[in-house]
């Protein structure tokens, strides 16, 4: 008996090629990323983090923090091989900032070190 293919190579090649398009499209930007978490618990960032999906788990990240001259700290969240956020958290653990590390991030021009803030600029 004799295979016969439903559909044709041509067909998969296609299919494939959606697929892959599909997959860069969807992936989320830095600065969106970064939207989304600012004024909200570094825990939930955590727990995000935990995610199978997410490139801390995959690489096995070790939670890093940094104590700063202001009270605040700093938890890094790894995006990739090349590029980590550095998240400005209160005492209370809120995040308030962030500012990017590494060759592989969309770097913002800021003068700035922390590039996001909820505080107006002072006038």
């Amino acid at each position: 008996m004799k295979y016969i293919s439903i559909i044709s190579a041509k067909k998969w090649h296609f299919l494939l090629f959606i697929v892959v398009l599909y997959g860069c499209s969807s992936q989320v930007s830095i600065k969106d990323h970064v939207n989304n978490w600012i004024s909200r618990p570094v825990s939930e960032l955590k727990q995000a983090m935990k995610s199978p999906d997410s490139y801390a788990s995959k690489i096995e990240w070790k939670e890093t923090t940094y104590p700063l001259a202001n009270g605040n700290s700093v938890y890094v969240e790894p995006i990739s091989e090349d590029c980590s956020i550095h998240w400005e958290t209160t005492p209370r653990g809120t995040i308030i900032r962030y500012r990017t590390e590494g060759k592989g991030c969309e770097m913002e021009s800021s003068s700035d070190s922390f590039i996001r803030t909820l505080m107006p600029p002072p006038q």
